[in-house]
């Protein structure tokens, strides 16, 4: 291995990330428990928080990798994530109001953001490049099970040590001191890059995210818009797939972003219900990480996308005709649960197909490009579809804000088979 570091050290730079996902996984679901539960707020401003919250760590994400770029550093930048984020939440306990809470995410965001442009390259930076792919792939699979095992970790003490609004305030607490551990192995374990890599000569190369999350920042991108100099321009065909793949996007904020808040108000589920929904969701995207690759190798991107879609579109007509119905009972609270643990395999396949498929489409000269305006008009697509959903279901309800949801998933779903026959 390349830089003078050795297979059992290569193993130890994961358990920094591990524990940083780790984290993560307790604070994935906070955000609309903490906003309705806690501060005793309503879906509009769980909508407003998670769009102000991405939409802060952008900027940031830009510049955090520029910076890094031009002192041709890594390892530094992880520790300031790490040790930020650690330094964020601490005095989470200080937010009474929605102001000072989003006062708290943001600067949470900001100085998280330090670490995400850095996380895939200083992993290729130290190894060979025959081994880029594997390594990628275990980079990946750990830090699934670093969100698995914080989810699992937050739904046990809610479920066994306590479940008040100010438990939540506990969980982010907690998340902040496992930061801290995960700085500490960083520090420890992970080397400085004997080499640097150029993200324009890495254009080939792209993050999977493995879980959807409501919040697609901070997640591991390596192009964000404006990769390399000169570059050529896209195609009509490649925008028209962006622009459906923002859609889509869209869509499926409108449905999860007040998804939670639903399950707490209209099924009367709890803060547990709640975590127990995104392990799930969770759990299956792993699983289905692990077969996404042959499935599609074996059927085509254009088959597997269009399935996993076509299911999407089946499932979301289900829960959209269910908020019309008087008679909720129990035994719907399984479903939704459910319905939201089987959103997380289908993300696989649909994640992976359409970046896949963008790889597969563009030219050499533009591939960078195109998976960063991938990144950034799927980060817009969640922003607009954060902020609709709250104020759709605040103004008309859970039901309209789903079958719009439904709607614009169908429109998105046949633009994006439409565009693809198009391209082949």
């Amino acid at each position: 291995m390349e830089g003078g570091v050795t297979e059992g050290e290569k193993n130890r730079w994961f358990i920094g990330y591990l524990f940083s996902n780790l984290a993560g996984g307790i604070i994935s679901p906070l955000i609309p428990l903490f906003v309705v539960v806690y501060l005793g707020l309503s879906v509009f401003y769980v909508g407003i928080t998670t769009s102000i919250v991405s939409l802060a760590s952008i900027p940031a994400l830009i510049a955090w990798g520029n910076v890094s770029d031009s002192i041709k550093k890594r390892k530094i930048f992880i520790l300031i994530g790490f040790v930020g984020s650690f330094a964020a939440l601490i005095p989470i306990s200080l937010a009474v109001n929605l102001t000072v809470y989003l006062f708290i995410q943001i600067t949470f965001q900001i100085l998280a953001m330090a670490s995400v442009p850095v996380s895939t390259l200083i992993i290729m930076e130290n190894v060979e490049k025959s081994k880029w792919p594997g390594v990628m792939s275990r980079f990946n699979l750990i830090a699934s099970l670093g969100t698995l095992i914080g989810l699992f970790v937050g739904t046990i003490l809610l479920e066994f040590v306590g479940s008040s609004g100010k438990f939540l305030v506990f969980l982010y607490e907690l998340a902040s001191f496992v930061y801290l551990i995960a700085a500490l192995f960083t520090f420890l374990f992970v080397p400085e890059p004997g080499k640097v890599l150029s993200r324009k000569n890495l254009e080939r190369i792209h993050s999977v995210r493995i879980v959807e999350r409501i919040r697609f920042f901070p997640s591991t991108i390596i192009h964000f818009v404006g990769i390399g100099k000169g570059a050529g321009k896209l195609k009509t065909d490649m925008w028209a797939y962006l622009f459906c793949t923002c859609l889509l996007m869209t869509a499926f904020q409108l449905y999860f972003v007040p998804f939670p808040v639903y399950i707490i108000e209209k099924l009367h589920g709890t803060s547990f219900t709640v975590f127990v929904m995104y392990l799930l969701n969770s759990f299956f995207g792993t699983i289905a990480y692990r077969f996404t690759g042959r499935v599609v190798q074996k059927f085509g991107i254009k088959r597997v996308l269009a399935g996993a879609l076509s299911t999407r579109v089946g499932l979301f007509s289900a829960m959209s005709v269910v908020p019309f119905i008087m008679f909720i009972h129990l035994n719907f609270l399984y479903f939704a649960l459910a319905f939201y643990g089987v959103m997380g395999g289908l993300w696989g396949f649909i994640g992976i197909s359409e970046v896949s498929y963008i790889s597969r489409i563009a030219e050499e000269h533009t591939k960078g490009k195109a998976i960063g305006y991938y990144n950034s008009l799927n980060g817009l697509g969640q922003i607009i579809g954060g902020v609709s959903s709250g104020v759709i279901a605040e103004i008309y309800g859970y039901g309209v804000d789903f079958v719009i949801a439904l709607l614009l998933v169908v429109a998105g779903s046949a633009l994006i088979i439409k565009v693809m026959r198009n391209t082949d």
